[in-house]
């Protein structure tokens, strides 16, 4: 006997089962997503329809409560993300997200505390709060539009009357869009915080608001620093150590520090190490441009292809025997750093100094094991075919200008990267608006 599928179970077709549970971990954001694309859904299909057979009057109940749960659940999700970037700051915060629903009180404790945490917080909160607030004298608990009466056996929006779905199809696109940004800040801010750059009351914004107030490093001798350190303690309302703190990190940061004058130098490598691998690298390979199509070539199995791969294999021998004499674990990493580097997402260039700790790490293991090794890990990179790629726009990223223009020059690269000028300019490494950062 073949035994009838429960109705919240999975089958045949494949392409229609869901993924619940811990098949997908599904959160808040999830959660909201499936409610807010319901509510959407149902409004353009009742517009599109004009009520000849999908009525207003019957579908305003589920699209309102939809539409309230989706923004209940997403203010959950990014109280739960206050929580991670509080944790991370060695915080503690607190809030009852399976047992509150009152959908003003959640949203009053995101409000206050996460202006409390960062004020980059102000501007999307105050967009927020008019519609949140809306929401809230409607429909506080999620009730109203769940039932006819309420637990007192009164009828729900009796002082309402009417409630018209183009309002509601434009004010919930507003509310959702910001609710999205909300999320985006908060992911922005969850990484920042994780590179460790900030103080018990300053974050890493802050600091830089700080750099850019601070003279060259030669000029801090002077008398008039005392005052310019002086209106910096009382703009930020700080104190002498804190200040202090906060000079040793920007003192110590690669976008920091040339915004005082001082220069950092490049991690395991020096000019001459990037320069002696791009004259090796260009032995071995050809550089195609990004602002031209690529001339896609068959290997037809010529003598001429696999002559080719014996030549390659001898120049890299050379090559290896060039380099192996000067190489280190700390050259070796800072090649590797320089290189991964740029598949970061080049926002914080204290993910250049994890890399390079990293591949530190794993290139003094290499050493201590056998010199093929060194070879092989040399080699991993050496053979990557966007070298340049990536060492110039890490150099660009990381203040290294001058050297980045040396090596365009020495190796003919101006018309090679669409994208120079924005590197040249800062624009390729803007930080989204929604950060904060205006300087």
């Amino acid at each position: 006997m073949v035994r009838e599928n429960k109705t919240f179970s999975g089958g045949d077709p494949f392409w229609a089962n869901a993924c619940v549970g811990n098949n997908g971990f599904p959160g808040y954001w999830e959660y909201a997503i499936g409610f807010s694309q319901a509510a959407k859904l149902l409004i353009d299909i009742v517009l599109h329809d004009k009520s000849a057979k999908y009525s207003v009057d019957v579908f305003v109940y589920p699209v309102c409560f939809n539409m309230r749960h989706s923004v209940e659940l997403r203010l959950k999700g990014a109280i739960s993300e206050l929580i991670s970037i509080e944790l991370i700051r060695d915080r503690k915060l607190e809030f009852d997200l399976a047992g509150s629903h009152d959908i003003g009180n959640i949203w009053r404790f995101f409000a206050e505390k996460s202006i409390s945490i960062d004020d980059r917080y102000t501007t999307i909160n105050a967009c927020l709060e008019a519609k949140i607030s809306d929401i809230a004298e409607i429909d506080a608990t999620g009730q109203t539009f769940r039932y006819p009466l309420d637990t007192k056996s009164q009828k729900h929006l009796v002082d309402v009357g009417n409630i018209n779905f183009v309002n509601l199809k434009k004010s919930f696109f507003e509310l959702e869009t910001a609710l999205y940004n909300l999320h985006l800040l908060n992911i922005y801010l969850h990484t920042e915080y994780e590179v460790n750059t900030f103080t018990k009351n300053l974050s890493r914004k802050k600091i830089f608001e700080i750099a850019s107030k601070l003279p060259n490093r030669c000029e801090w001798s002077k008398a008039s620093f005392d005052t310019i350190k002086r209106n910096i303690k009382e703009q930020f309302e700080i104190g002498s150590k804190e200040l202090s703190d906060s000079i040793k990190i920007i003192e110590s940061n690669f976008e920091l520090a040339p915004m005082i004058g001082m220069t950092k130098p490049l991690l395991g490598v020096s000019d001459g190490n990037i320069i002696e691998f791009m004259n090796h690298w260009f032995k071995l390979h050809d550089l195609p441009s990004d602002t031209e199509p690529i001339d896609l070539k068959t290997n037809d199995g010529s003598d001429a292809f696999f002559e080719s791969i014996d030549r390659d294999a001898e120049i890299c021998n050379k090559i290896w025997h060039s380099l192996e004499s000067k190489l280190t674990p700390e050259v070796l990493a800072g090649f590797s750093a320089l290189f991964y580097y740029a598949r970061d997402d080049l926002k914080f260039s204290e993910r250049y100094v994890h890399i390079y700790e990293s591949e530190l790490q794993e290139a003094t293991t290499v050493f201590e094991k056998s010199r093929e090794e060194v070879r092989l890990k040399l080699f991993h990179i050496f053979n990557k075919t966007t070298v340049p790629f990536n060492f110039l726009r890490s150099l660009y990223f990381l203040k290294k200008s001058e050297l980045a223009e040396r090596l365009i020059s020495l190796y003919g690269l101006d018309s090679k990267f669409s994208w120079l000028d924005e590197a040249r300019s800062g624009v390729l490494f803007k930080k989204p608006d929604y950060c904060g950062y205006t300087i």
